[in-house]
């Protein structure tokens, strides 16, 4: 079977449509970066793709909400183009501002809501700092996205990455699994809320979630940045710990088994 398509959005403030799409071609798949205008223009070119992706980003400056304006301009000019690309058995992700996006549209609502139901939400992090730092996430729910893998070491940069949902809410998004990965400490131990396991204090660590799905995934970590291995933190240290121990150095980090799942999907 030919690989998947999949189509990078961009345009006013995101910016890290080159480093999403070069993710997605390591991993096996061709694509696309497309302003948000151009396909306005065309909302049928979304047929031609399987996967949509919403990258990272300031869009708009954040100046009316971190992803808020952005979700608007996507909900006024291509609403129904999404709604149709989610129907035909595809994939979306957002990261980070694109999580943010999506979560303001509603492709993530709680089981038996509609589309377009913004049950969750991304609050200013606990802190009341911009946090950019390496992290640790153990993946679960249901997700394509995130079969088969046991651990993701993974970078965030961000404001608003603080998870909110009603209690209610939350307890669907558990029970449907719901809850694609959470923050966790470096030997896999539940986070607790704590900093700086959980750098923003999502509430039950809450680091990504997807719709009922589980084929549309927003998250506020960035796999795009943790492609190879020596993009990690802690890449010098660990050098010496292979060397010494005999054993070959990796080639790749973490993240790029997201995306290596996303183009599997289609195989």
């Amino acid at each position: 079977m030919a690989s998947p398509r999949a189509l990078i959005l961009s345009g006013y403030g995101l910016n890290c449509e080159e480093e999403t799409l070069f993710a997605f071609e390591k991993a096996g798949a061709s694509g696309s970066i497309i302003h948000i205008n151009d396909l306005a223009e065309s909302p049928e070119t979304l047929a031609d793709y399987q996967i949509l992706a919403v990258p990272g980003g300031f869009s708009f400056g954040d100046d009316t909400g971190s992803g808020n304006a952005y979700a608007s301009r996507l909900k006024n000019h291509l609403w129904d183009a999404l709604l149709a690309f989610i129907e035909r058995d595809t994939l979306m992700i957002g990261i980070c501002n694109g999580c943010q996006v999506l979560a303001n549209l509603g492709l993530t609502p709680a089981p038996g809501n509609p589309r377009g139901t913004r049950d969750v939400a991304l609050l200013h992090n606990a802190s009341g700092r911009y946090q950019c730092r390496w992290v640790d996430l153990k993946p679960d729910g249901n997700s394509p996205w995130m079969r088969g893998i046991e651990h993701l070491h993974i970078p965030v940069a961000h404001g608003e990455g603080n998870f909110y949902m009603e209690e209610k809410t939350l307890n669907a998004f558990r029970a449907s699994g719901q809850i694609a990965a959470r923050y966790v400490k470096p030997d896999g131990a539940p986070a607790n809320g704590n900093f700086p396991e959980n750098p923003n204090g999502a509430m039950d660590d809450i680091a990504a979630v997807t719709d009922a799905s589980g084929r549309v995934l927003i998250m506020m970590p960035h796999p795009e940045r943790a492609i190879f291995f020596t993009q990690r933190e802690d890449w010098p240290l660990l050098k010496e710990q292979f060397k010494r121990a005999g054993k070959p150095l990796p080639e790749h980090g973490d993240g790029l088994k997201l995306f290596e799942n996303g183009v599997r999907y289609f195989q």
